[in-house]
């Protein structure tokens, strides 16, 4: 069957060629390599795209300015929910001592490096607030992004009813594709593409009964997003 294809094929395009007056078949001109062009974007401007996107998708995002005002915002928003803050093992948190921080301020808190699995999924469940740093946020969709590199990050953001994110104010990228790129290998330090990416765009949300619109049946009912300047 396959040479009776290529047969007609060539018998078709013999029909072709002498109605054009030519006798061998004309290769296209190779194209010009194709350069995605280069849009650079201040990072001031991804800021203000994020917060409108996030906002737009039931989000909270506050700006802060240094450390100390991210460990009170992050107060803040702790304070108003009963229950432990669990937090995972990102670096961050122990360079601005966030455990000790809160503590000071009367916060019961929970770092999440349980090797139970079991045992940390029910803790985890128990907590009010979860706190982890973003990898990135993306500006056109209002997403941050949370890597495996970052232990527990994603029980921790899943699992209490309340995920504060943070994220500095140069992790901020434009779009989901350049999100892609970074996480894929281009991580600064790594060699093999990250193992696993989530991505999270407001608070948990779900149609799935009678297309009726349910926030926090899958995750979080709030999210709050700390962008450090």
């Amino acid at each position: 069957m396959s040479a009776i294809t290529e047969a007609s094929q060539s018998s078709v395009l013999d029909v072709v060629r002498r109605a054009l007056g030519r006798r061998n078949t004309l290769s296209p001109a190779p194209l010009e390599p194709f350069v995605e062009p280069v849009i650079r974007i201040e990072v001031r401007e991804l800021v203000e795209r994020f917060i409108d996107e996030a906002t737009a998708v039931r989000a909270q995002v506050r700006r802060v300015p240094d450390n100390h005002k991210l460990v009170e915002k992050i107060v803040e928003i702790s304070a108003a929910q009963p229950g432990e803050v669990a937090m995972s093992g990102a670096e961050l948190f122990r360079e601005i001592d966030l455990p000790g921080e809160l503590a000071a301020h009367g916060l019961s808190t929970f770092i999440a490096n349980q090797p139970d699995h079991e045992q940390l999924v029910a803790t985890l469940a128990n907590c009010s607030v979860g706190v982890t740093a973003a990898d990135f946020a993306i500006a056109e969709t209002g997403t941050i992004v949370l890597s495996s590199d970052e232990p527990n990050a994603l029980l921790v953001s899943l699992l209490p009813p309340v995920h504060i994110a943070l994220v500095r104010s140069e992790q901020m990228i434009g779009t989901i594709d350049e999100a892609i790129r970074k996480t894929g290998g281009e991580k600064v330090g790594r060699t093999d593409p990250t193992r696993s990416v989530t991505m999270v765009t407001g608070p948990s949300r779900t149609s799935d009964v009678e297309l009726v619109l349910s926030i926090g049946v899958h995750g979080p009912k709030e999210l709050h997003v700390i962008i450090l300047e």
